[in-house]
């Protein structure tokens, strides 16, 4: 007695289409539990964010009164200090990042020197 081979290549294929059936109902659980994840973290930093916001808002604004009451003779120490740093860094090839570290403090007293003149 010889078996049929379309009979075993069609029950081949049903029991591929029921492995794959279940195995694409695991997936489709799986993203439901990653939407609902991502939906837990995106409502934890929309009630943080602002609350983060604000910290930097205050920290930055105590920042510039500190450098604002500054003497002027100080002010160029400074940004006198920190074109040199940056110059030497960048021309020596410091990474990029520590290069605009080292030019912040000049950009920054910059920008105070620009907003006084603009009142």
């Amino acid at each position: 007695m010889t078996s049929n081979p379309k009979s075993t290549a069609k029950a081949t294929t049903k029991a591929t289409t029921k492995k794959a059936i279940k195995a694409s109902g695991g997936i489709v659980s799986s993203a439901r539990d990653l939407v609902g994840q991502m939906g837990a973290v995106s409502a934890t930093l929309a009630e943080t964010l602002p609350d983060a916001a604000e910290t930097v808002r205050g920290t930055a604004m105590d920042a510039y009164h500190s450098v604002e009451s500054m003497p002027k003779s100080q002010q160029k120490t400074v940004t006198r200090a920190s074109l040199g740093i940056g110059a030497a860094m960048f021309v020596l090839g410091a990474p990029r990042l520590l290069t605009f570290l080292a030019f912040l403090p000049a950009i920054v007293l910059g920008g105070l020197r620009m907003s006084r003149h603009a009142r």
